[in-house]
């Protein structure tokens, strides 16, 4: 049996059951588009929901758009499960997070990356909400 190394420390990827990170679809994106192999209109292609939802509810990145280098890239989570609606709802604050955490049912949140200014949007991470335990 082959044994895998664990994921140390919390904010790390892959620190929580259930994470998918995309990262690496990240980068070859990126890695495509600076080789002149994808064209900007393809990857810039953020629908206007998003883009809205971008602008008015979300965190603010601490780097710039891979694309365009504007500070204009935002952090955006949907969370998709029982009873909520069938787009997902945006997620504003950890509190709201945490609470439906501790809620019945399987919640999963993505957080999705976009850009303001050029319209880059990529999936960063998906992962089931689970109650912090005190």
């Amino acid at each position: 049996m082959v044994q895998f190394p664990q994921a140390k420390g919390s904010g790390r990827p892959g620190s929580t059951p259930g994470t998918v990170d995309y990262r690496l679809d990240r980068r070859r994106v990126l890695r495509a588009f600076r080789a002149g192999e994808v064209d900007r209109e393809e990857i810039c292609d953020a629908q206007l929901e998003l883009m809205r939802v971008g602008r008015d509810y979300s965190k603010a990145a601490s780097t710039p758009c891979p694309i365009c280098n504007e500070r204009a890239l935002k952090y955006v989570n949907f969370v998709f499960g029982p009873r909520l609606p069938p787009a997902g709802r945006c997620i504003t604050s950890n509190k709201e997070l945490q609470r439906l955490a501790e809620r019945p049912g399987d919640y999963r949140c993505y957080q999705v990356e976009v850009c303001i200014s050029c319209r880059w949007n990529h999936l960063l991470s998906s992962y089931l909400l689970t109650a912090k335990s005190s």
